[in-house]
């Protein structure tokens, strides 16, 4: 083999390495972006039951509002088996009360309308958020807000109502308790 030869095959070799690093880096963020958005979904699902069974979203601000949210709904029984099924890599610490998105960062927890534009934009409905990506809430930078992800933002492919309704116990289907006469 000469020189010419052996340089292309490094070459070539080199650029196919290039190739498959940028593959699996690209579908790495995509598998932890779809669940994320598969986490926040959840959290969304848990907050409308919550909501339905207890009459209120859980009352919470302040740097841990996150944490004790999910206590909160780890405590409810119409909640707690969908926060059970979530990933233990999307729990930190002992015990199942801190979650983390997928790139590691603690969530926040948007309850009140008078502090959030997300809760006012959502009709005062409660709002979980990650950091995204870049894991930056864009307190010191708006410019770095792009890449935050929501539960009341239902990414490429939507919320589906149905999923909800379909989600609601039976006791809570139906006739609400009245007969039909």
């Amino acid at each position: 083999m000469t020189l010419v030869e052996m340089a292309v095959t490094v070459t070539i070799i080199g650029f196919g390495l290039f190739l498959l690093v940028g593959w699996t880096n690209a579908q790495r963020l995509a598998a932890r972006k779809d669940l994320a958005v598969r986490l926040l979904t959840d959290l969304d699902k848990c907050l409308a039951r919550y909501h339905r069974t207890a009459g209120s979203y859980p009352q919470l601000s302040g740097p841990h509002s996150a944490t004790w949210a999910t206590t909160a709904l780890l405590d409810h029984d119409k909640t707690r088996p969908i926060l059970e099924a979530l990933p233990p890599s999307l729990w930190l610490g002992p015990g199942k009360k801190n979650l983390v998105d997928p790139w590691g960062m603690p969530l926040r927890y948007h309850y009140d309308p008078a502090l959030s534009p997300f809760v006012r934009a959502n009709s005062g409905r409660p709002v979980f958020e990650s950091a995204g990506p870049d894991r930056d809430f864009g307190d010191d930078d708006p410019a770095r807000l792009g890449d935050n992800l929501r539960s009341d933002d239902p990414g490429p492919e939507g919320f589906r109502l149905y999923d909800l309704m379909r989600d609601t116990p039976p006791e809570e289907s139906g006739t609400n308790g009245k007969e039909d006469n």
